[in-house]
């Protein structure tokens, strides 16, 4: 456990490296992609869905510029093209764009379970206060627990499919075994994974009861980060875990 909490903090620092050392791409890519959330999620019936679909693209995109980082010209277009690349490139990447939706596709089914789990145990951000209002010591400790569990799955599933995502943009895993190298990561490095998720998306459960704007702020400063240290990680993770051997990667990726 000690060489698993070891290994995550160089991932983290990595991570904000890459970040800060081209602030004019990532800061870019989080600013549009927050826009875009904004717009996407206010859209009545569709807007959730077309997010959940539309995220895990953008996340290709990051993990394919990341690993194929080019050097940046005195052309004003290339920024703009790299920045196209990352949210439309995997969909133009004939051997990428199926594998992504089937991904972003049981993304949208474990949403659809979360968020109708959701509704029935009333967690979310209006009723959270009515949750422990008039309870005693017992119902609001079960409660407590209850808001504790659901929120480490939503942990556990953006892990997961960050890691999904990695396996079949870097390693060129088909979605089902992607998610199979994924689950076995969880097995092999349990707290590795558990670091990371504490790291990156729990601050973004904490914003998720806060205002707009500290919801923005932190997603800001977290949301590229973590796809790198998922990136950083995984080369680490694939060859150090015995059950984690993913396929050659695409030619020309």
């Amino acid at each position: 456990m000690d060489k698993e909490l070891s290994q995550a903090g160089p991932w983290i620092k990595g991570a904000y490296a890459l970040a800060t050392g081209n602030i004019l791409l990532w800061g870019s890519t989080t600013v549009l992609y927050l826009l875009i959330a904004m717009i996407v999620s206010d859209l009545p019936f569709m807007g959730g869905v077309l997010l959940i679909l539309f995220t895990p693209v953008v996340t290709a995109g990051v993990l394919r510029e990341a690993a194929h980082p080019r050097t940046a010209s005195d052309h004003p277009g290339d920024s703009l093209r790299r920045i196209r690349d990352i949210f439309v490139g995997a969909l133009r990447d004939r051997t990428l764009a199926l594998p992504v939706m089937s991904a972003a596709t049981i993304l949208l089914g474990a949403w659809v379970f979360s968020t109708v789990l959701a509704m029935i145990c009333g967690i979310d951000g209006p009723s959270l206060g009515q949750m422990f209002a008039h309870r005693d010591l017992l119902g609001r400790l079960f409660t407590g627990v209850l808001l504790l569990l659901f929120w480490g799955l939503q942990v556990a599933l953006v892990i997961t499919m960050l890691y999904v995502l990695a396996a079949i943009v870097l390693g060129a895993a088909r979605p089902v075994e992607a998610l199979e190298h994924a689950l076995a990561l969880w097995r092999e490095r349990p707290l590795g994974l558990t670091t990371l998720g504490t790291t990156f998306v729990l601050p973004l459960v904490v914003a998720f009861y806060s205002g707009p704007w500290i919801r923005a702020l932190v997603a800001f400063v977290t949301l590229v980060p973590l796809t790198l240290a998922v990136y950083l990680s995984y080369g680490a993770l694939k060859t150090s875990a015995p059950s984690y051997e993913a396929p050659l990667a695409r030619k020309g990726l």
